[in-house]
């Protein structure tokens, strides 16, 4: 009887470690209910067959330019490796395949003909991925799409609220702009759901102020070379600027600024520890705002999401993450930015009701190539 009770603990044991791949519970607290919310466009909930691990993921990526998709790819590396993790995890296969859809679909068709049990995506288009999604559901493989989602009926889908992610920074952009004055836009890497959405959200709420006038819209790619250098030369003609909404990029915008000796102004960007930091520390010099994080562990939530249905776990099929913000009235250093810590570094990290508790340490150390 002693025995019985105690394969039986074991058993409980066990079923509860792979529910909650976790740090330490009592500081992540990992809850299924609160990490995988109904989006508000959410059309059903999903579930598949429940499957033994451990598990081969497949990460597809598209664009690798920027700081954000290096250190996405990093906290997925990571946490794969952290001894709560590892054991359900065979092997991660990782690609990244730039801007070109055939290249990252025939990318997708390897890892299906591989027999991953789970394709994570970051895809180049919205569109153009239906028939290699509905090929690997043929397959019986799990496909997660994050950040730019795709719109392919069997895909899960992870992300924050892209829309609201750009109306909330015009929003406050347009407040601390006094209501009228010169904005400038800096979008991320064109044709990606993500750049379209934000730019939608930012556009709806800059039309409502008559007296704000766009000047200009510059194409940075999501990263602070490409941001720094299209500012830089926009600013040598000259412009007069009231207000900069970022969609990634902050630190080359400021660093901008300050070569071409024009005073900072309010901005609203993204949560680069170095924009963030400058909101902490350059109230004085104009820069005051607002930062919105798309946090690079979206891809640890997705990856989280994929063991879930692996498991048999029903969820909603389109998820919705929160959005991690700060205004610069509000930010504090060790919480919302870190003093020791590049610039380009992506500061929302911890995702605690996912069971996302990775350290900047943890990260750095991922080295990709």
């Amino acid at each position: 009887m002693k025995r019985m009770a105690f394969l039986c603990l074991l058993l409980v044991l066990g079923t509860f470690a792979f529910a909650m791949p976790t740090r330490a519970q009592d500081e992540t607290k990992y809850d299924v209910a609160a990490c995988f919310r109904a989006a508000p466009n959410n059309d059903g909930m999903v579930s598949y067959p429940a499957k033994e691990g451990p598990y081969t993921i497949g990460i597809s990526n598209s664009f690798i330019g920027n700081a954000w998709r290096t250190q996405m790819i990093q906290m997925a590396k990571a946490w794969v490796e952290l001894p709560e993790v590892k054991p359900l995890i065979k092997e991660l296969i990782v690609t990244s395949t730039g801007e070109d859809v055939e290249a990252q679909i025939a990318a997708m068709d390897n890892m299906i003909a591989l027999g991953v049990d789970a394709i994570i995506l970051n895809a180049a288009t919205p569109t153009g991925f239906d028939a290699v999604i509905r090929r690997a559901a043929e397959a019986g493989i799990i496909v997660v799409s994050f950040d730019n989602i795709v719109t392919a009926p069997e895909a899960v889908l992870v992300n924050e609220d892209q829309v609201e992610f750009g109306t909330v920074m015009a929003k406050d952009l347009a407040e601390r702009m006094g209501g009228k004055g010169n904005v400038v836009l800096v979008n991320g890497v064109p044709g990606t759901s993500v750049d379209t959405d934000r730019n939608t959200g930012a556009k709806t709420v800059f039309a409502e102020y008559p007296d704000i006038k766009i000047i200009a819209e510059l194409e940075g790619q999501w990263g602070s070379g490409v941001a720094q250098q299209v500012m830089a030369d926009f600013l040598a003609t000259q412009p007069t600027i009231n207000g900069v909404w970022i969609q990634g990029g902050g630190p080359g915008v400021i660093q901008a600024f300050d070569d071409a000796g024009v005073p900072l102004v309010p901005m609203a960007g993204e949560a680069e520890n170095g924009f963030r930091k400058a909101l902490a520390e350059r109230k004085d010099d104009g820069l005051v705002g607002i930062s919105v994080g798309q946090t690079p562990g979206m891809v640890n939530v997705s990856i989280q999401a994929a063991l879930e249905l692996l498991k048999g776990t029903e969820l909603p099929r389109v998820i919705a993450m929160p959005l991690p913000m700060v205004t610069s009235e509000d930010i504090q250093e060790g919480v919302h930015y870190f003093s020791d810590l590049p610039d380009d570094f992506f500061t929302p990290i911890k995702i605690p009701e996912c069971g996302v508790n990775l350290s900047p340490e943890e990260i750095l150390a991922v080295k990709v190539e």
